[in-house]
């Protein structure tokens, strides 16, 4: 079973909210923060539907970690929403800017809200300490996700009691940000357990904490206590490689034993299902992939599919192939994640936030940059041996980065992971140029791509920028 949200979590929105003022103190839809959080059961309902609302989170994720990149683009093409991502062309008054930043924040103050008060409420002190972790978790997610999309970011650690208060929030630096999250990790990763019972499969574990941290280094370049935690992650002996790679994915196979961490779904009419199918197959697919209306909105690149070694088995258990007059080859997200539903927000499916393979790839990366490149390769060689190719061997530091590359292209393709990676290896600018150079006889819709440095954060949403002045701008977009 997994968690899911049964009950309606006390929320205290701030810095984005809805309503017309700058912080709703009294949001007329969710109970009053102080007639809530007085039991033990409230504190677990409100971290429950934290959780919970990472599913709408989740569910428009690969717009923003994997749409910019040469994996994926969308047909269509609105610059006002998922096509203004797709041609890095997005500007402080994009739509999908502004959601982004508001349902971080939306989740951070939640966060905050139990950890504020859950100091006084009557439970058993393991307990307490275990929310208390989640809870840090969930916020070091949010604002990892917040510095790698906006850069330095206001770092809010407590309940917004006031209006005025909310005004004295300026952006931290991003070493600031990162700073608090590494902290929040490193404090959650020595209470959570390794693992949980049925009722509660989902919930942030001890090991998702150290994959997080992990990745939270290595998205820094900070290779020694990079390597230092992934290593730990693999000392768990909890995770694994899966035999095949279509037993990672499928229907059934949620919350196996490569999955480290996932965002929970659940069909049936509850209000807690995710929209890949429409989003992810072909709009002229018609019925023959999924029963909903499909919209195309993140499809695979004619350059991902091309990317895959011969004999690859990941190629074709990971892309499906549509093809249709016009357009002969269509590339879809087939890692099982779109299912023949009926309805358009029914997928039960889960979101993937980190798996193993993702944890010895930057494991590999991590060894390789401490100079340790025979290990490095032990580790692509695992992934490399699970997609029926050879196992590589005496190559020098620089090939070894780019085979590490290569594999995580493969591997993790369409799951949040390709624009992040880029940006970290110093190769976004030259790979979107290229990838425009090439393709855009193809869709002529590419001349419009904005391919500058300043695209690798995207800007502060203009409505935040004018409601607190304070707020300053990213280059590139004054």
């Amino acid at each position: 079973m997994k968690i899911h949200k049964l009950v309606l979590a006390a929320s205290l929105f701030v810095a984005s909210s809805c309503g017309k003022d700058f912080v709703d103190l009294n949001p007329q839809d969710v109970i009053p923060v102080g007639g809530f959080y007085k039991t033990e059961s409230d504190i677990k309902s409100a971290l429950t539907g934290t959780y919970g609302y990472l599913r709408g989170i989740y569910n428009g994720y690969w717009q923003f970690f994997e749409l910019p990149s040469d994996n994926t683009q969308t047909f269509t093409e609105s610059e006002s929403g998922s096509g203004g991502l797709d041609k890095l062309t997005y500007q402080p008054v994009t739509t999908n800017v502004s959601s982004g930043w508001n349902s971080m924040y939306h989740a951070i103050a939640d966060c905050n809200a139990i950890l504020d008060r859950i100091g006084p409420v009557t439970m058993a002190e393991a307990n307490r300490s275990r929310y208390i972790a989640e809870a840090k978790f969930i916020r070091a997610l949010m604002y990892f996700n917040l510095v790698r999309m906006y850069g330095g970011v206001p770092l809010i650690l407590k309940q917004i009691e006031t209006e005025a208060e909310a005004y004295t929030y300026i952006r931290s630096t991003e070493a600031e940000v990162y700073a608090q999250i590494e902290k929040d990790l490193a404090g959650a990763e020595t209470v959570l357990p390794l693992r949980y019972g049925t009722a509660d499969v989902g919930r942030a574990t001890a090991g998702a904490a150290k994959a997080l941290l992990g990745k939270v280094y290595l998205q820094q370049k900070k290779w020694v206590p990079a390597e230092s935690k992934l290593a730990e992650v693999i000392a768990l002996d909890v995770y694994k490689i899966l035999p095949t790679v279509n037993a990672v994915f499928g229907v059934g196979n949620d919350n196996n034993a490569e999955i480290i961490f996932s965002i929970q779904y659940l069909g049936g009419g509850f209000g807690e299902g995710n929209s890949f199918a429409h989003a992810f197959a072909p709009q002229t697919s018609g019925s023959s992939i999924v029963s909903v209306v499909a919209s195309s909105t993140n499809i695979g690149t004619q350059d991902l599919y091309d990317s895959f070694a011969a004999g690859d088995l990941r190629r074709d258990a990971f892309l499906g192939v549509f093809q249709n007059g016009k357009n002969p080859n269509i590339y879809y997200w087939a890692k099982k994640f779109v299912y023949n539903i009926n309805q358009q927000n029914e997928g039960s499916n889960d979101w993937p936030v980190i798996r193993y393979a993702d944890v010895l790839l930057m494991y590999a990366e991590a060894l390789n940059n401490n100079n340790k490149t025979t290990e490095a390769l032990t580790q692509v060689n695992v992934i490399r041996k699970r997609a029926g190719l050879p196992v590589l061997a005496g190559l020098s530091k620089e090939a070894t980065q780019l085979a590490i590359e290569a594999e995580r292209r493969a591997e993790l393709c369409f799951e949040g992971h390709r624009w992040p990676d880029l940006i970290r290896w110093g190769k976004e600018v030259s790979t979107m140029q290229a990838f425009k150079a090439k393709y855009t006889a193809i869709d002529p819709l590419l001349a419009n791509m904005n391919v500058t440095a300043d695209k690798k954060l995207l800007p502060i949403p203009l409505r935040e920028i004018n409601l607190n002045p304070k707020l300053t701008q990213n280059p590139g977009y004054n």
